[in-house]
């Protein structure tokens, strides 16, 4: 299961998610992939929220340098296999990526 972090560029990605989907033009655009890593057993987003929420450098070295913030924050996203999830303050939620 291969499992995607992305950060987003701008301050209020909320705006971009409207009725709980997203499109592959926004998330390639404003969304700069972060980390990703391939894991044999199954995860849940919320224990990859919570690891990059506490940890500094969460699974080892990043993809990208240069980032917008160091940590995860409300309105990046996580994508898990085929299902993406928007981060809120508290856990995060599951939306649908349209073309």
């Amino acid at each position: 299961m291969i499992v995607r972090v992305y950060f987003c560029r701008e301050p209020e990605a909320d705006l971009l998610i409207r009725n709980n989907s997203i499109s592959f033009q926004a998330l390639s655009t404003v969304y700069d992939l972060v980390w990703e890593s391939e894991f044999k057993n199954v995860l849940n987003v919320g224990r990859i929220w919570l690891i990059f929420k506490e940890q500094r450098k969460p699974f080892g070295k990043p993809l990208r340098r240069k980032r917008t913030h160091d940590r995860i924050s409300p309105g990046d996203i996580i994508e898990i296999g085929q299902d993406h999830y928007v981060v809120s303050d508290i856990g995060a939620r599951r939306v649908t990526l349209s073309d």
